[in-house]
């Protein structure tokens, strides 16, 4: 029987992010209509027509928990002038992705399905970035805000932890970039996929911290003007 994860127990200790405003984003990740709305959503009313209110019970229980978090992050990041910076599966322009396709989850992100709840919706221009894959970094114009505003860690919120935010991660660590994921303002698919992505993501260049622990980091980050997380 596995106890700990194996992968975290030989490496080594996640290093230090230095966290300064000019040098972190904040990324809320399928927070659009399609993933956060639990009652007017694309997957909410297609788990009512297809009768699945049990399968996605633990989905929306986990969307719950965190759309109590997000707004707290959110608004921390912008009082402390951090990046902000918004990633949704969708397309623009009919560029409908051959993922998009295959799968059936084909949102035009200039119409309903583009939307957010106004808990956090974008504002002063914030960037929005169409994503044709799982990953935020499949769209490179994505990849050009961070390299144009000298990013060098990004905090993660949002939907499909076990997906999206997972892969996102592990493609930021590749290109050197760290990734602070917030703990209880991410959800995945299922409980069980909550735990095991939690379980094994922390390593590399990766960390996990609850809404609390973020939030005393901003706040420490506007008295000192960077942290070492």
């Amino acid at each position: 029987m596995v106890l700990r994860h194996p992968l975290t127990l030989i490496t080594k200790e996640t290093r230090p992010l230095h966290i300064k405003s000019g040098n972190t984003c904040l990324l809320l990740q399928d927070l659009h209509s399609p993933f956060s709305d639990p009652k007017s959503g694309w997957i909410a009313t297609r788990v009512r027509k297809k009768i699945l209110s049990a399968e996605f019970s633990e989905y929306f229980y986990l969307l719950d928990l965190i759309s109590k978090n997000i707004p707290q992050v959110l608004e921390a990041c912008r009082e402390q002038g951090l990046h902000i910076a918004f990633s949704s599966l969708g397309y623009r322009n009919d560029e409908v992705s051959d993922l998009q396709q295959a799968t059936g989850w084909s949102w035009d992100l200039d119409g309903e399905d583009g939307t957010y709840p106004i808990s956090w919706r974008p504002i002063n221009n914030e960037p929005i970035f169409s994503k044709p894959g799982w990953s935020a970094t499949s769209n490179p114009e994505f990849l050009k805000f961070l390299d144009g505003n000298g990013i060098s860690n990004v905090l993660i919120i949002g939907c499909m932890l076990d997906y999206g935010i997972s892969q996102t991660s592990l493609d930021l660590s590749d290109m050197g970039i760290s990734s602070l994921l917030v703990a209880d303002a991410v959800a995945a698919l299922t409980r069980t996929s909550q735990d095991y992505v939690s379980g094994n993501i922390a390593h590399g260049l990766i960390k996990l911290r609850t809404t609390a622990e973020v939030l005393g980091i901003l706040e420490r980050l506007g008295i000192e003007g960077e942290v070492l997380v």
